[in-house]
């Protein structure tokens, strides 16, 4: 039984014979919207089950995703040109990749994640890159103008950001906002230049063409709103409600401990950091990302949060000195990769009571908890799905020191 898309404003779904996006298969995006929600959830469980299976626990709750459709607040859209050339055309391809096909973009007309607009979005960009005779970057031969466009949406917030990503050269922006702001509710539109010859969407510099350069998110907790102002470079939950779910847990689990300090590993724009602050006399996080750490700065002035500090550096170069602080919880939100090694000899040697450990990759998580597992105890373990109709999954495990 496959999935049907309601077009509701939450993005939810009805089961149905019919449905599946156009794409399905070759994109590399909704890889099992074949496959009806509640068996994706139970998959998913019993993957996280297997990987915590040494730890001898199993997955208390497997919360679904609030949004199951558009539910998430960023994408990141590639241009490539099209080959052999076609006289007829298109001249260029606006999409997301195939599967397992790094060297091609596969030119969407349909897309269920980020918003019903997209689809309107992207025909708009690409009848104006095609008028305005720009060529995509052809990321084999390193030759091109046209790289990325991100968009950004905030999911409670309302406000929207585009991002197009260019190499450098001159660049038509009054025309290409005009276009933007006919086919979707921009509220800022950016242009970011990227020199570098890695197929990423990260640029060297942004320059803001309307708007603030920024967007508001918030985040809904037990009452409160928390409000993230989301920059370019900004790291934030992708599901956006999911991460409302995520951060109750961590908060739920937090209390516990009734602590006086928290710290708060790899921690982005403040998202765990913020939602946890309330609960402490003290807040502190870490993160590698400056622009992400004077971000999460802002967020915690913008929230009249005062007992929060945030610091810029490698975590496992900062952990040792901020164990120090004597804490009573630590929360660690790391990288798919996971734990560093040094991250995780640091919380072996003098790390808090309690521990938080949010996981988006099961293979990580197995790795990490044994790497732990001489001192902390696993005694819960929750999954929220951040992302359905893929087979990624978000874990949540709350050790104890032995």
């Amino acid at each position: 039984m496959f999935l049907q898309v309601l077009g509701t404003r939450r993005g939810q779904v009805n089961p149905g014979p019919a449905g599946l996006c156009r794409h399905f298969g070759e994109c590399g995006g909704c890889s099992i919207q074949n496959i009806p929600y509640p068996e994706q959830l139970g998959r998913k469980k019993s993957r996280v089950n297997a990987a915590l299976s040494a730890s001898g626990l199993e997955v208390q709750a497997a919360h679904p995703s609030p949004d199951l459709w558009f539910y998430r607040n960023k994408m990141e859209f590639g241009f490539s040109d099209v080959h052999p050339p076609r006289p007829e055309g298109p001249s260029l391809y606006l999409g997301l990749k195939p599967k397992g096909q790094w060297r091609r973009v596969l030119d969407l007309q349909e897309c269920r994640l980020l918003s019903p607009e997209t689809p309107a979005l992207l025909a708009a960009v690409r009848r104006w890159a095609a008028q305005s005779g720009l060529p995509p970057y052809n990321s084999v031969r390193h030759v091109g103008f046209l790289r990325h466009l991100v968009v950004r949406e905030a999911k409670n917030g309302g406000e929207r950001m585009v991002h197009l990503i260019t190499a450098p050269g001159d660049f038509p922006a009054k025309p290409f906002a005009a276009t933007v702001k006919e086919a979707y509710p921009a509220a800022t539109i950016l242009r970011g230049i990227n020199a570098k010859i890695s197929d990423t969407a990260l640029p060297d510099s942004v320059e803001i063409l309307t708007g603030t350069g920024r967007i508001t998110e918030i985040l809904r907790l037990e009452g409160r709103e928390l409000r993230f102002q989301i920059s370019p470079a900004s790291f934030f939950q992708t599901n956006t409600r999911g991460a409302e779910v995520l951060y109750g847990i961590a908060r739920r689990w937090a209390a516990q401990a009734k602590p006086e300090k928290i710290l708060d590993l790899y921690c982005g724009g403040g998202g765990f950091a913020l939602s946890l602050a309330d609960l402490c006399e003290k807040v502190v996080g870490v993160e590698s990302n400056a622009a992400a750490v004077a971000d999460a700065q802002e967020n915690a002035a913008a929230n009249g949060v005062q007992n929060a500090e945030f610091y810029a550096g490698q975590t496992e170069t900062l952990l040792p000195a901020l164990l120090d602080m004597k804490l009573q919880v630590a929360v660690a939100d790391p990288p798919r990769a996971g734990l560093h090694s040094k991250a995780a000899a640091a919380l072996r040697a003098g790390g808090p009571p309690l521990l938080i450990y949010v996981s988006c990759n099961p293979d990580a998580l197995v790795r990490d908890l044994a790497a732990l597992a001489p001192v902390y105890r696993a005694e819960q373990a929750e999954m929220v799905d951040l992302f359905p109709h893929t087979e990624h999954v978000e874990t949540a495990v709350l050790l104890r020191r032995a």
